[in-house]
């Protein structure tokens, strides 16, 4: 399904997904290492340095799958605006207020945080400049007040249904694996 889901997004969007692999590249390969090299198993060749069959495995499945996270984030932002997806995030912040989160400040300050690094990511430079731009102390352009529109929508049948069914999945899991771990 990952595979798939790739595929026709490359189809759609391939200059943003070829960006996107191009800026992770060097955490796709970091995974692959760590786990090729990491894991136990069936050494690839004899000597003290070779990864594992069954790591480089683990690793390739988790590259896929963490390229999968990104493919969906990319329909993601392509599908909703910015005050959609505060709202969103506002409302998936919900649990948050039963721990005394602010979920208001909280979802402000992760839709600023998007915000800010899509800006800062749209000016094409490589990532010495990027390090320096960060280690500067903003101008005053950065510093600019923005307005952001709170737009709560209530879920739908479905989007309810859905958040039901991983709820309930979530918690299979955990009796699951409280069963099974002592």
């Amino acid at each position: 399904m990952t595979t798939v889901l790739v595929l026709v997004t490359f189809a759609i969007e391939a200059a943003r997904m070829t960006r996107m692999l191009r800026r992770m590249r060097v955490l796709l390969l970091a995974i692959l290492l760590v786990y090729g090299w990491s894991t136990p198993g069936l050494y690839l060749w004899s000597g003290g340095f070779s990864p594992t069959r069954e790591g480089l495995w683990l690793g390739f499945l988790q590259v896929v799958r963490l390229v999968g996270v990104l493919t969906s984030l990319q329909w993601l932002l392509r599908s909703l605006a910015r005050e959609a997806m505060f709202g969103g995030i506002y409302l998936l912040a919900a649990p948050l207020g039963l721990l005394g989160v602010n979920r208001q400040r909280w979802a402000l300050r992760m839709t600023l945080t998007m915000d800010f690094a899509e800006r800062l990511l749209a000016e094409r430079q490589d990532w010495r400049a990027l390090w320096a731009h960060i280690s500067q102390p903003l101008d005053r352009a950065w510093l600019e007040p923005m307005d952001v529109t709170l737009q709560i929508r209530p879920l739908s049948v479905p989007q309810r249904a859905l958040l039901m069914l991983l709820l309930v999945l979530i918690v299979l899991t955990l009796v699951f694996f409280h069963q099974i771990l002592p």
